[in-house]
């Protein structure tokens, strides 16, 4: 399989240091090519639940690509509480908290 990176992207752009913590809002542009995408399929197959996970993790891909990340689904966005092993271990393998969740996309 072969993966494509946009440099434009935070993850490219940014160093580690300046990658957004706190709350991450939705980008726009994956929001409107979610909504592209999910007009093209039945809802029983792009679900509510599907979308929703679609966004958070082109969210995550976009700004944290390959680095750890510990966060919580927000309405419109993600909270990220840590970025990279150091910051993500008191989250992994279990938080105290339910809705944390620690991925590296």
């Amino acid at each position: 399989m072969e993966t494509f990176t946009d440099p434009k992207c935070p993850r490219c752009q940014l160093s580690f240091e300046q990658l957004p913590r706190g709350v991450v809002k939705f980008p726009p542009h994956i929001i409107d090519a979610n909504s592209r995408e999910r007009a093209k399929f039945a809802s029983h197959i792009f679900t509510e639940e599907y979308a929703r996970k679609s966004l958070e993790y082109q969210t995550l891909t976009w700004y944290y690509e390959g680095l750890p990340v510990a966060y919580k689904p927000l309405l419109d966005g993600i909270e990220v509480l840590g970025i990279g092993w150091e910051e993500t271990a008191e989250y992994w393998p279990t938080s105290p908290d339910p809705t944390v969740k620690v991925v590296q996309p």
